[in-house]
């Protein structure tokens, strides 16, 4: 069976997707590791608040 790999290049045009990543962040709640700003202050799965602490 063949891995599915994600163009990236495709998801930073279409969508700027990995644009003003100010870094990653462990949500505490669904342990989701995702690329956030620095306005961004809420998970964007679950919605709980993130710290810096929190940075990976």
């Amino acid at each position: 069976m063949q891995e599915h790999k994600p163009d990236i290049s495709f998801l930073q045009r279409e969508y700027s997707v990995f644009k003003h990543s100010e870094g990653n962040f462990r949500c505490r709640r669904c342990l989701i590791v995702d690329g956030y700003t620095k306005e961004e202050k809420k998970c964007r799965f679950c919605g709980q608040e993130l710290f810096e602490v929190d940075k990976v």
